[in-house]
Order: structure tokens, then sequence, then C-alpha cells
């Protein structure tokens, strides 16, 4: 079975095919380098073959504690919706090119984000917090986890899992969400499993939103696999 080393083992036997570049000038071919921040690390591993001798390298990252959460309530006609947001994610290039966002590309998903320093929250209560944060939701009436309540976005080079929770809020209790934020949420709202199932079938909505996020995309299908009545609603 293959192994994965960190890459100051093998530095004296590898020369990586990843090169550390700073301020414009290439490192030295064996540089050990590693870049953190609270929020997480980046730094080179290296897979070996079976016998344990180096084959590729390849940067892993690793995130701080944080959780995915699927918001969810059954408004007074006993339909079950579900929450999104929009959010723009600067990382990422546009797909399309002249759709007039530049490099903003807002993406339609789920709630998101890493536990607060310092504070010793838990978990749990980071999950409501970031629903109550993203949702404007102001009262939980039940959370819940699925029967494996981790989630990688990529274990190709993601060695990090989040924690997965599905809250249920009161939808009579959602706030409008505060211009003051942290980070920029263009807006959130609770929607059926129908209208999510065809944003996601057309890849954007009427904001033009892209639904191809692949960590919402996997986390709606848990949610939907551990509530299959609720797949359409």
């Amino acid at each position: 079975m293959a192994a994965t080393v960190r890459l100051a083992e093998t530095s004296s036997t590898f020369i990586p095919g990843w090169r550390l570049e700073v301020n414009g000038e290439v490192m030295p071919p064996r540089t050990i380098w590693r870049v953190s921040s609270p929020f997480g690390e980046v730094e080179p591993v290296v897979v070996c073959h079976t016998d344990g001798t180096p084959n590729f390298d390849r940067p892993s990252y690793a995130e701080a504690p944080h959780v995915n959460v699927v918001p969810w309530g059954v408004d007074n006609a006993g339909v079950v919706k579900i929450g999104v947001i929009r959010q723009p994610r600067p990382h990422a290039d546009d797909p399309v090119p002249g759709n007039g966002n530049g490099n903003e590309v807002v993406v339609g998903q789920t709630p998101m984000g890493f536990l607060e320093r310092f504070t010793g929250e838990s978990l749990e209560v980071a999950a409501v917090r970031e629903t109550g944060e993203e949702t404007g939701a102001r009262t939980v009436l039940n959370i819940v986890q699925p029967n494996y309540p981790f989630h990688n976005p990529n274990p190709t080079f993601v060695r990090t899992w989040a924690d997965l929770y599905f809250v249920q809020v009161d939808l009579d209790r959602i706030e409008v969400l505060r211009p003051d934020r942290h980070e920029p949420i263009y807006s959130a709202e609770y929607i059926t499993a129908t209208d999510l199932l065809k944003r996601i079938r057309d890849g954007t909505d009427e904001e033009g939103a892209v639904y191809r996020g692949c960590t919402s995309l996997s986390i709606w299908m848990i949610f939907f696999a551990t509530f299959p009545e609720f797949f359409i609603a």
C-alpha cells in the first residue's frame, strides 16, 4: 500500500517536483517548507511506492477544525425547506468567459465555517452559530449528524476533515442578514428540495449563483440520503 511521508523525512534522497518561489526567487530543490495560518497549513508530502521509496510529491492542505451545515426547517404548510446562501468565491476562476463577473464567482452553497478560536467553542455550538450567522436563523429546534459525520472535499490533497451537522430551525424566526459580517454573504434563503434540485440540475440560479461547489453538492447528497423523505418536497 502506498504511504505518504513529510518531505523532511526524504529530503536527503528525493528532489521534489513542487518548488517554492518566494518574492520571485525559486528556492533550492530540497527546501523544506510549510505555509501556515490560524486557519490551516500547506506543506509538501511524498507518496511512496510499496517498498517505501519515494514516488512523487504533492502539497498537502490541512484546515483548522470546522463544520459544514445543512440548515433546514418545515414551513406552516408542512413543506421542508433547506437553507442556502450565495457567497462570492474569488479564488475560483470563472469557467464562463464574458459573463461580466470578472474574477468573482458567486456560489450557491451550504453554511460552513471554522470554530472560533480561543473560546473553547464545541463543534455543535459552531454549527448552530454558523447557521444563525449565515442564514439568519434565530431558533434551533434540533441538531443531528449523519452516521459517518465527517467530510473531505478532496482527499487527493486535503488531509483534514470537516464535521457535518444537520440543523433544524424555526422558519418563523429568520432574520435578515447583517451587513457588517466579517465575510461577504450576498443573500440567504430557505427553499424547497424541488427548487434546490432544479438549481443543481441547471448549474445556476436566477441570481447567477453557481451550484457546482463539490463540498455543498456532496453534503446535500448526504442530507437527502439521511432523510430520503425530504428528497422531493
